[in-house]
Formats: structure tokens, C-alpha cells, sequence
């Protein structure tokens, strides 16, 4: 029947947004915790440090995403990692691989325009370059299912972003600008070839 390969295609998404989730918020909230309970909140200090070559800044380029300075900062990053790894896990073939080429990038960018002598942490420069992941590739490559998600979200994703853009103290400019740019790249260099999934299913 018709409905048959729609159905399992369904399911085959549904499954990686479970996994999405398990990939993205284990790491995050686990590290929180034993950087709480063990690391004394040492692993902190391996933030992205802006145009350093030390080991501690080089780490932050790759995991700075897993570390938090309290409880509402990572819950805050959770509550929007939530709504967008549904969206990826919907719609995004490779979601896996494109979520870590999100991460490095955004540290990289973090890396190359924050400014000197701050640490950078936090899982907001990876929300900022999947959302802009989204906006590159529902304008620029076509991707109807990402134009639809942000035709649908686009009120809360707008505000998400004005406000995320706005200078604040304590808040990391560079991180979600940088993010940002970073995730509209890589979006508008994106390709989608639905047939292909329709006949895998």
C-alpha cells in the first residue's frame, strides 16, 4: 500500500529525533553534572579562548557546547535544542554528521571573532548555527521542508534571534553571531534529494 513507505519513513524520523536528543542533551547535561560533582567546576576553564593556541581553547573549539555556567544557562539552551533537534531529526538525512559539522564551525567562528581575553561557553552558539543551518537552507537551497518549519516557528525563531543578537552582559555575542553565519553557510551549500529517501523507505 501507498501509505506503507510514508509510514516507515515517519517512524525512521521519529527514531533519529530520539537519537538526536540522546546525542545532543546526554553530553550536555552529563558533563554539567559531573563538572558539578567531580570536576568542581574545573572543566569550565577549557572554554573557547579567541585567537589562543593553548590546548584548554583548542578543546573549547570542539566541546565548548557541553559546558555551563549554571543550572538556567543549561536549561535555557535545553528548552531550544529541543524544538530545533526535532525539526533536524525530521528533516535532515545526515543529521548526525551535520549537527558535529555545526559544532565545529560555530566554535571555529567563536574562535576567529570574539573578542580577546574571554571565555567562551555554552550550548547557544550551536542553537544559533542550527537555526541559521535552517534559514540557509530553506532560502537558498530549496529545503521546503526547513521553509515550512520557519514559515511555522517563524515568530518565536525571529525573536530567538534579535535577542540572541542584541549585546548583553554575560551574554556571548560573538558565540551567536558567529553560530549564526556559520550554520547560514552551511545551509545554503546543503542538498536534499527527497526521491532518494522515498525509495530507502
Amino acid at each position: 500500500m501507498k501509505w506503507q513507505p510514508l509510514f516507515a519513513l515517519v517512524m525512521a524520523r521519529l527514531k533519529q529525533v530520539i537519537g538526536l536528543y540522546a546525542f545532543v542533551l546526554i553530553p550536555m547535561w552529563g558533563m554539567f553534572f559531573l563538572n558539578k560533582i567531580a570536576l568542581f567546576g574545573l572543566w569550565n576553564i577549557f572554554g573557547i579562548v579567541p585567537r589562543t593556541f593553548d590546548l584548554g581553547s583548542m578543546v573549547g573549539v570542539f566541546a565548548s557546547w557541553t559546558m555551563h555556567g549554571n543550572f538556567a544557562h543549561l536549561l535555557g539552551n535545553t528548552l531550544v535544542l529541543l524544538q530545533i533537534l526535532f525539526l533536524f531529526g525530521l528533516f535532515e538525512n545526515n543529521a548526525y554528521r551535520t549537527i558535529l559539522k555545526l559544532i565545529v564551525a560555530s566554535g571555529v567562528m567563536t574562535w576567529l571573532i570574539a573578542s580577546p581575553l574571554t571565555i567562551h561557553i555554552g550550548a547557544s552558539g550551536l542553537c544559533f548555527a542550527m537555526l541559521g543551518y535552517m534559514i540557509g537552507g530553506a532560502v537558498f537551497a530549496r529545503r521546503w521542508g526547513y521553509l515550512l518549519a520557519c514559515i511555522v516557528m517563524g515568530t518565536g525563531y525571529w525573536l530567538t534571534i534579535k535577542q540572541g543578537l542584541m549585546p548583553q552582559q554575560g551574554i556571548s555575542f560573538a558565540a551567536h553571531f558567529g553560530g549564526l553565519c556559520a550554520g547560514l553557510l552551511l545551509g545554503a551549500n546543503s542538498k536534499h534529494a527527497y526521491t532518494s529517501i522515498m525509495k530507502r523507505s
